[in-house]
């Protein structure tokens, strides 16, 4: 996203917990950044983490990365626990069934998760299909389609209510 909406999902994701926000480059993606550009904007970013963990009392310091292609990121081979990927394509499930499926399986919740929320326009279907087949499944925002900044909190703030489920 532009400059202060990438801006405002860091500082949301840091006041929710997140240990690293990875900020995508997909082919839907409007902003375009050369490596320098790049690297400044992260170091950036990583000051609005910082105030932002000032005000919220995180107790931790998320690590916001350098902006990445899917292709990318997904060749790096990091497992997730749970892995979850917002998707308007049709066959997301609300987020709840993928946590009680693995509640189910492993009388636990999952230690580390991953979600996958797109640009403007969502993911192209060859993206959300690499990103599925290394594992992330697709969830359902609701029926309304979510500027990515909302997607990005709405996926955030139902990952806090079920990790902090009295069932877990």
């Amino acid at each position: 996203p532009k400059a202060q909406i990438i801006e405002a999902i860091i500082q949301k994701a840091t006041e929710l917990g997140v240990h690293c926000v990875v900020p995508l480059l997909s082919e839907r993606t409007t902003t375009r950044l050369d490596d320098e550009s790049a690297a400044a904007k992260r170091e950036k970013w990583q000051m609005t983490a910082v105030e932002a963990i000032k005000q919220c009392g995180n107790p931790w310091l998320p690590r916001i990365e350098t902006p990445i292609t899917p292709e990318l990121l997904l060749a790096r081979g990091e497992t997730f626990e749970l892995a979850l990927v917002a998707s308007l394509q049709g066959d997301g499930r609300h987020p709840r069934e993928h946590f009680q499926a693995f509640l189910s399986r492993q009388a636990r919740l999952p230690t580390s998760i991953c979600i996958w929320v797109g640009p403007e326009g969502d993911f192209t279907p060859e993206e959300i299909s690499a990103i599925k087949a290394a594992g992330a499944l697709p969830i359902s925002l609701g029926p309304l389609v979510l500027r990515s900044e909302t997607a990005a909190v709405y996926c955030l703030s139902v990952l806090n209510y079920e990790l902090q489920s009295p069932n877990g």
